[in-house]
């Protein structure tokens, strides 16, 4: 009984801790609904609704909203951090992955970064980590060894006597030098993007360092992605440039036109002297002298103004990278080094030659900076942020602008570099975009100083926060990026929360039906388990993600596992005559071991997935390693304290109906017998599997495995565009690309995967450029905006090769990881080699005849199947869903081994233990499935790819565990037997 009134205290602490943490998020959502309504009445008045929404929130968001007890007052956004955190794909919103490039801090480091050896040896281990994921530091060593064998490559390192490495420091010092420096920007990466997103007021940002050394960013329901990236990938290196405008400017446009009028032949220079031409306000005369030779250089620099602002010329957008090419050759390089910088403003041009305002403008002001005699700027924030303070403000003109304080040090030479340039430009320039370049009118003291630039007020506040925040303190760029619109996350919520509940239904039936008033014993344990899963989810602030969700659901199917267990062992004590409390206390002696041990194994592979780090998946390996353990509790502790308490009280509990009172008992199938049929039946599936991935040249992959571009349209759903046709377009228009479309859902949305610029820069404008031209090309059809009015495009993804790569390579590793781990468990746990052999061979055997059913099924089935992060994560889930079964047929074994049955031969021991428990199996199996099947038909989409796998794992688990598993460890011991 002491035992007892434990269970019930800390059920009861363990409940009030978990309504504690969902209290929070009944309160945000009830204040977020006030704030809909109210939106929507002033929406009637002629307002709109989503700024009313906003100013309400904002208004009333810093106000208590929820007394706790008397105890304490938190606000709506105090409530709104402590809420259950919803994942991007419930939410909306977008997760960008950030590199910090390893080889720009390999060369800061290096005493001569333009070291041949040092640039050939980082050129390679880019490669390298491209092409096969290779950790960084390994690579450049590996590389380095190949390009300078025998070199001593501590000398590389080496910056003054107190530098860490000196010459006669080991390699392997320096490979932890190497290491340790790339950690610490890492990190300090990491430290500037946190301070940026929380000055940027998004809720619940997720910022972590996951594995390689890249950024993980989660910013749910962000409305403007664009802003966003530019937040977080904005290195802030600002920098004053004095400005070659005016004659000076003039001078610099005149030569180099006429270094490209004399690229091909002799003509007439008609631009000799350069002075006249400023009198004569021409600067046309000298784009003319390279007109008769048709110049690149002419045709994309255009002249602007009288030869007095402070840029001379303006650039299409898209011209911008050809124009710095271009003038990299020799020819230009001479005119320009190494005394002068090109720069683009920052945003189009906003006025043309005579000071009209533009709009819509594709073209861009072109600076000629002035470097110093180091080649640098006048003022830079390279070695040190030189920014205390900065906010956006509104000038006398009503324009916004964004004002800033210098350090002391910096205004100190702000003031130098201000007094020596009365009357000349002085450009700001922030990450090589040139913001504003004013005329400097008198000495600037103090450090105060403004920058203008035709701002919105998000433009202004973000450019406030990143200078506050200061720079990075190593270069990083976007490798991976996710976009999702709200209205798909509503609509996977509302999937989601359907199939969890159906699921539910399915399961409280199955259980009430088979078990009768025991059933509903487990239901109460059912119930805690999920309540549970929520409370702990909340207190430790992960995402629930739509996986996470679907991990939910599989945990409510695989939560009467243990329930089956013990209620079939108490019933194998009933039929021998014992009582009601004997039989409870024998069941639940007898099942201990089969339920922990097949619980450790699932755990395994539970904990293996959590090592993807983040993301959708690691939402769901959270769930599922949650609920193992709450399922563990409810199963063994509520479930017994429910069945004592009856039978303390003397009340009778029916563990089943006289339907079913003989189900599967008294079997007498010869497994063992018919090994070989099974082994015969899985190779001519696998092989039928690797037929059909070879003449379909391999299985559909993802983008996270491969790498490219994905995107969700939304199309007219009335025109029942083919599938077919849209490829045949974008094959057409995304000239040498691999495009894949496939319809996601029933509303005219489409899936297409392109490999369009996939070797190009991952820049933000290459991405831009991909969604512009996809659009392009699907201008034929009629595109539309959801029910919402977001599209037509509503989800993008963008993965480049490199994390493709090692995405694909620590998949495997995981995979491979679960399957050794649960083989060693085995081993020990059961004192013998056959039996972890066993069970391995069956594992893959099942990992073997998933795939192959998907390389059979891959374009027969009407919805994606993608070989994918998902169905790794099935995957794993299905090797630890296979391992249980099998798992209870070795408990049985070794209940023999130990017992009285021990006069049994092997073949007859391991029919036995397979008929014992097949009840057990077909019902544990029977339940999990009907929720996968629940799962594929109203998850959504979404989670199709992901609950197909498990269907199909659920059956293929079951037959591994009976067919193959076991029957393999005769094999197994009858030749250790022979050799014997």
């Amino acid at each position: 009984m002491k035992s007892n009134r434990s269970v019930v205290v800390f059920s009861i602490v363990l409940a009030i801790a978990c309504l504690y943490q969902l209290s929070f998020t009944f309160k945000a959502r009830s204040f977020e609904n006030d704030a809909h309504a109210f939106a929507t009445k002033k929406a009637k008045l002629g307002e709109r609704e989503k700024d009313v929404y906003l100013r309400y929130i904002d208004s009333l968001g810093n106000k208590p909203c929820y007394n706790l007890l008397g105890i304490a007052d938190y606000t709506y956004f105090e409530c709104k951090q402590k809420e259950i955190n919803l994942g991007l794909d419930l939410r909306g919103g977008m997760n960008v992955t950030l590199e910090v490039e390893k080889d720009a801090i390999v060369k800061v480091l290096a005493n001569d970064p333009k070291d041949a050896d040092l640039l050939k040896a980082v050129k390679m281990a880019d490669i390298a980590v491209r092409d096969k994921g290779t950790d960084y530091v390994d690579a450049f060593i590996s590389a380095f060894n190949e390009v300078a064998p025998g070199r001593n490559m501590a000398v590389l390192f080496v910056k003054g006597n107190n530098s860490v490495i000196q010459p006669n420091s080991s390699q392997t010092e320096v490979v932890n030098y190497l290491r340790s420096s790339i950690n610490t920007a890492v990190a300090n990466v990491k430290s500037v993007v946190e301070k940026r997103i929380n000055q940027a007021n998004v809720t619940q940002p997720v910022v972590q360092i996951v594995e390689g050394g890249r950024i993980s960013v989660e910013l749910p329901g962000v409305d403007n992605p664009r802003r966003m990236e530019d937040l977080v990938e904005k290195s802030a290196k600002l920098e004053f440039y004095e400005v070659n405008g005016g004659i000076d400017g003039v001078k610099i446009y005149s030569q180099l036109m006429k270094a490209a009028s004399m690229a091909s032949a002799p003509i007439k220079d008609t631009a000799s002297n350069d002075t006249s031409m400023v009198k004569d306000s021409s600067l046309a005369k000298t784009a003319d002298a390279g007109k008769s030779e048709k110049s690149i250089l002419y045709s994309i620099l255009k002249p602007f103004g009288k030869g007095e602002e402070s840029a001379v010329c303006t650039i299409k957008g898209s011209n911008r990278e050809k124009l710095l090419k271009i003038l990299s050759e020799e020819k230009y390089a001479a005119i320009l080094e190494p005394s002068v910088k090109i720069a683009f403003s920052a945003k189009p041009q906003d006025y043309d030659q005579s000071g009209k305002e533009l709009t819509n403008s594709e073209d861009y002001f072109v600076y000629f900076l002035k470097r110093d005699r180091d080649g640098n700027a006048a003022l830079s924030s390279e070695e040190e942020n030189i920014i205390s303070d900065a906010r956006e403000n509104t000038n006398q003109t009503g324009q916004l602008e964004v004002s800033m304080e210098m350090t002391p040090s910096a205004a100190s030479r702000w003031a130098q570099v201000t007094g020596a340039n009365i009357g000349k430009y002085i450009a700001i320039v922030l990450d090589d975009r040139v913001y504003s370049a004013p005329r400097v009118n008198g000495k600037i003291s103090g450090g105060s100083s403004q920058i203008s630039g035709n701002f919105d007020i998000r433009e202004a506040q973000d450019l406030a926060n990143v200078l506050k925040a200061g720079k990075l303190p190593a270069p990083a760029r976007i490798v991976a990026s996710e976009v999702v619109g709200a209205s798909l996350g509503d609509a996977a919520i509302s999937k989601g929360f359907l199939a969890l509940i159906l699921g539910f239904i399915s399961v409280v039936l199955f259980m009430v039906v088979y078990y009768n008033r025991a059933g509903w014993i487990s239901i109460v344990a059912v119930l805690g388990n999920v309540f549970l899963i929520m409370g702990v989810l909340s207190s430790l602030g992960a995402a629930l993600t739509l996986p996470g969700m679907a991990g939910i659901i599989l945990t409510i199917g695989m939560a009467v596992d243990a329930n089956v267990l013990i209620y079939e062992r108490i019933k194998d004590e009933l039929a021998l005559g014992k009582g009601m409390k004997t039989a409870i206390n024998e069941g639940f002696k007898h099942a201990m071991s089969a339920i922990i041990d097949s619980n450790i194994t699932h755990l395994l592979a539970g904990f293996i997935l959590t090592f993807t780090g983040a993301g959708p998946v690691y939402g769901f390996a959270i769930i599922l390693v949650i609920g193992i353990f709450s399922s563990l509790f409810t199963a063994l502790f509520i479930t017994r304290l429910l069945l004592d308490r009856r039978a303390d009280k003397g009340l009778d509990t029916k563990f089943g109906f006289t339907w079913n009172e003989n189900f599967l008992k008294n079997k007498n199938i010869d497994w063992v017998k018919n090994r070989k049929k099974y082994y015969l039946f899985s190779t001519l599936i696998i092989v039928l599997g690797i037929v059909s991935f070879i003449t379909k040249g391999g299985i559909t992959t993802g983008i996270d495995f491969k790498g490219g571009n994905s995107f969700i349209i939304q199309f007219d759903a009335s025109k029942n565009y083919k599938t077919e046709d849209i490829k045949e377009i974008l094959d057409k228009s995304l000239a040498g690309s691999s495009n894949e479309v496939k319809t996601f859902g029933s509303d005219g949305q489409y899936k297409i995967l392109t490999t369009y610029l996939l070797k190009e820069s991952s820049s933000k404008e290459t991405k831009l450029k991909v969604q512009e031209d996809l659009l392009k090309a699907l201008s034929s059809f009629e595109l539309k905006k959801d029910k919402n009015g977001e599209g037509p495009v509503i989800q993008v993804s963008n993965v480049t090769p490199t994390i493709a790569t090692e995405i694909r390579n620590k998949s495997a590793f995981l995979v491979m990881l679960t399957v050794v781990g649960i083989f060693l468990f085995l081993v020990f746990r059961f004192r013998s080699i056959a039996y972890g052999i066993g069970a391995a061979i069956s594992l893959v055997h099942d990992l073997a005849l998933v795939l192959s059913v998907y390389a059979i099924v891959d374009g027969f089935v009407p919805f994606a199947t993608e070989f994918d992060q998902h169905l790794i994560a099935a995957l794993l889930t299905i090797l630890g869903y296979s391992i249980n079964d099998t798992v209870i047929v070795f408990d049985r074994i070794r209940e023999f081994l130990t017992s009285r049955r021990t006069d049994k031969d092997d073949t007859l021991m391991i029919n036995s233990a397979l008929n014992d428990t097949l009840s057990r199996t077909i019902i544990t199996s029977s339940t999990v499935f009907v929720v996968c099947i629940i799962l594929f038909l109203f998850g959504g989409d979404a989670l199709k790819n992901f609950s197909f796998a498990m269907l199909i794992g659920v059956v293929i688990g079951t037959y591994s565990s009976l067919c193959i598993a076991t029957p393999i460890v005769i094999d197994l011991t009858s030749k250790k037997k022979s050799k014997n």
